[in-house]
C-alpha cells in the first residue's frame, strides 16, 4: 500500500472499525456535490463536524442532439467491447437511446459486445437494461480496464469507451495508438458550481489552519477545488502545509491530488466512501 507515491507523504491506508466520537469534533470539509448529505452524516456519526463547500458542479446530461449523434456513431458498426466507467454516464446514454427509436437496435449492440464496467455503479445500471456485464474492474480504476485491453490484439477491433464529463479517459489515447477504432461517449458535462462561495471558504480554513480534514471523492472534485482556489487568490501549496489532513477515497482521486502538488494524507485501503472516513476518523484520532 502507498507504492509510488512521492516521498513525504504520509499516506494512512486503513480498514478499520472506529469508535463513534473518534473525530473528537474536528472539523471536517466535504467538496463533494453528489452523496453530500450522506457524506455529512458520516461525519457527525464519526463525531466531527461537516463543513460543505461544492467544489464541482453535479452533472448535466449533454444535450439530446450530441447524444443521439453519439448513439448514431455507436450503430454505425458492430461494437466489439463497450466499457462503461460511470453509472450516471451509462444512464444519460441508454436513456437518451430510449426517447428515440434506437433503444432496440442500441441493446442489440450491447448484447453483442463484450461489456465491461469500471465499477459497480455502471453494472448496475446495465442490468437494468438486461445488458450483461462480462467484468467489472477491480480496483474501480480505468486503468485497470486499459491494462487488460491493451494486452490483447486491438487492431481492427471496435471499442466503445464511456467517459466521465467532456475530458478524454485515460485508456483513449492508448487504445487508439494500439490501433482499435475507438466511440469516445461525453454523456454529460461536469463544471465547477455557478456559486462557489462553500468551496472558497473550505480552501480558506484550509490555509489558515482553522480545518481539521478536507475530503475529495473524484478527481473532478479535486480539479475544480484547485481551479476556483486560484480563481480566488489563494496558493493552492499552503492548503496542504497548514495541518489540515488532506483525503483521497482511491488511486484516481490521490493522483489528481499529486498532480497538484497537494499532499496526500489520508487513503482508504478500499475505495468507497465509508471506509474514506473511517480511516479518517482512525486518523485524526492518532492524531489527537
Amino acid at each position: 500500500p502507498g507504492e509510488g507515491l512521492q516521498p513525504g507523504y504520509a499516506v494512512v491506508l486503513a480498514n478499520v472499525s472506529t469508535k463513534m466520537g473518534a473525530m473528537n469534533g474536528a472539523q471536517v470539509g466535504i467538496t463533494a456535490a453528489r452523496r453530500a448529505d450522506e457524506q455529512a452524516n458520516l461525519v457527525r456519526s464519526l463525531g466531527g463536524v461537516p463543513l460543505h463547500g461544492p467544489s464541482v458542479d453535479i452533472d448535466h446530461p449533454a444535450p439530446d442532439d450530441v447524444l443521439w449523434a453519439t448513439l448514431d456513431q455507436m450503430l454505425a458498426a458492430p461494437l466489439d467491447t463497450a466499457v462503461f466507467v460511470t453509472g450516471v454516464g451509462a444512464r444519460h446514454l441508454l436513456d437518451a437511446a430510449a426517447r428515440t427509436d434506437v433503444i432496440e437496435p442500441l441493446l442489440a449492440a450491447l448484447r453483442a459486445a463484450r461489456v465491461v464496467a469500471r465499477g459497480t455503479k455502471p453494472r448496475k445500471v446495465l442490468r437494468e437494461f438486461a445488458i450483461p456485464v462480462e467484468w467489472t474492474a477491480h480496483p474501480a480504476e480505468s486503468r485497470v480496464i486499459r491494462d487488460v485491453l491493451m494486452s490483447e490484439p486491438l487492431t481492427g477491433t471496435r471499442i466503445l469507451v464511456q467517459c466521465a464529463g467532456a475530458s478524454p479517459d485515460v485508456m483513449v489515447a492508448p487504445l487508439r495508438a494500439g490501433g482499435a477504432e475507438v466511440v469516445e461517449a461525453h454523456p454529460y458535462e461536469i463544471d465547477v458550481p455557478p456559486d462557489a462561495r462553500g468551496a472558497i471558504d473550505l480552501a480558506l480554513a484550509a490555509v489558515e489552519g482553522r480545518l481539521d480534514a478536507l475530503t475529495f471523492t473524484s478527481a473532478h472534485a479535486v480539479h475544480g477545488f484547485v481551479a476556483l482556489a486560484e480563481r480566488a487568490g489563494i496558493a493552492v501549496g499552503a492548503i496542504g502545509t497548514a495541518g489540515a489532513l488532506i483525503v483521497a477515497v482511491g488511486p484516481v482521486t490521490r493522483d489528481a491530488l499529486l498532480e497538484h502538488g497537494l499532499p496526500v494524507h489520508v487513503e482508504p485501503a478500499t475505495p468507497r466512501m465509508g471506509a474514506m472516513f473511517q480511516a479518517l476518523a482512525a486518523a485524526l484520532s492518532a492524531r489527537k
